[in-house]
């Protein structure tokens, strides 16, 4: 989809917001898969957590016996009511909050309230990248931390099998993938002291032929007991907000 602004991309989501699945796999092993690495990065951190670009809340109501209180924000308002209509009928109602609130802004977000900022599938769609990362360290707390699950640019895939064989590898043409050493100077340029950056897999079966996925699946494993990032879909990484008296390490 052509989109040329932030009115495109909430239309987009807007749109799809009561339909909307996944479509690489079974839905619900890929969700428990992604969870996994989302609780390995927070690791025992509790406290407040808020997902930005959150859709219809799938990854935060998975994550909710873990933190006391929980924000969900998203720029698309209809995702949002997909999000609260889940909430209505949820054992943890009370401590769930659902916003419509551009990460790039976060207008709802006092600076220094929130442990844990979360970002799963959503990143490579927000416009402006740097002014994200900004917000998030304004809304965390000192020591508190920002992880997320994105695409990876350097993937196979993006650069190179989509295009020979004509098949589309963004869903709006907006949409912006990082490579590793892109992701790491934008955290170095917004001040979180430099964290974990790694792989994840993520095989977009979904937008390419059966048989292309499949291998595709052999080839990440393949990229992941060789450490060969062009072989691995997904980035994933956690980056801390340093507290007064820590200083930045940029690498």
């Amino acid at each position: 989809m052509q989109v040329s602004d932030s009115e495109g991309v909430k239309a987009f989501f807007d749109g799809i917001a009561f339909d909307y699945q996944d479509t690489h796999g079974s839905a619900d092993v890929l969700l428990r898969y992604r969870v996994s690495i989302i609780k390995r990065l927070l690791g025992d951190r509790g406290g407040t957590l808020l997902e930005i670009g959150c859709g219809p809340g799938i990854h935060l109501f998975e994550l909710c016996k873990r933190f006391d209180r929980l924000i969900g924000s998203d720029l698309s308002p209809r995702m949002i009511a997909a999000a609260e209509a889940k909430r209505l009928n949820h054992a943890r109602r009370a401590a769930i909050r659902f916003v419509a609130d551009p990460a790039e802004k976060l207008d709802s977000v006092a600076a220094g309230q929130i442990d844990c900022v979360l970002c799963v599938g959503a990143f490579e769609h927000m416009l402006d990248k740097p002014r994200v990362l900004a917000q998030a360290r304004r809304v965390l707390k000192p020591g508190g931390v920002f992880v997320c699950l994105t695409p990876n640019a350097e993937y196979v895939w993006y650069w190179w099998l989509g295009r020979m064989f004509g098949c589309d590898t963004k869903h709006l043409s907006t949409d912006q993938f990082l490579t590793r050493a892109e992701i790491q100077d934008l955290l170095a340029a917004s001040g979180f002291v430099a964290g974990t950056v790694g792989y994840w897999r993520f095989v977009p079966g979904g937008d390419m032929p059966r048989w292309l996925a499949v291998l595709l699946s052999v080839a990440d494993w393949v990229g992941r007991g060789l450490n060969l990032g062009g072989l691995r879909g997904g980035l994933y990484f956690k980056a801390v907000k340093p507290s007064d008296c820590e200083t930045v390490v940029h690498r």
